[in-house]
């Protein structure tokens, strides 16, 4: 199984959910083993899709450093997984993604028009050996 990216650029303007204020959201196609990597236009600051960048989960996903930060990320992120989508730069001019229509559909939409396209790089696969379990009290 190959890794994918989008066929061509795209981009909406959306609201953002905390503030209320326009969001411009740009995806472009990235190469193989790019991963996908969020860019603050406005502070010219690339923040990688890894752990390490996850700096806050209440109430939304947030990924970023102390330079700046992107929240608001999960209904994107299931859209991009659903579509298999391994290499991905996503643009957006302000602290949060739009959050569209509430779900992830919006999102599905925009990457229909962009199609996917599978590249020559092999997919990376983690691969769960034994259980893994997280509890906090009774959670």
């Amino acid at each position: 199984m190959n890794q994918r990216t989008i066929s061509k650029p795209v981009e909406v303007v959306g609201i953002g959910l905390h503030k209320g204020e326009p969001i411009k959201l740009r995806l472009e196609p990235l190469g193989g083993d790019a991963g996908i990597v969020f860019y603050r236009e406005d502070l010219a600051l690339s923040i990688p899709l890894t752990p390490s960048s996850v700096v806050d989960t209440q109430m939304a996903t947030v990924i970023g450093s102390t330079k700046g930060t992107i929240s608001t990320i999960e209904h994107f992120l299931s859209a991009i997984y659903a579509y298999g989508i391994d290499n991905l730069r996503v643009v957006v001019n302000g602290n949060e993604m739009p959050i569209m229509d509430g779900s992830a559909s919006s999102f599905c939409l925009l990457l229909d028009e962009a199609g996917v396209e599978e590249q020559s790089s092999s997919k990376r696969v983690i691969r769960i050996k034994k259980t893994v379990e997280v509890r906090d009290g009774d959670k």
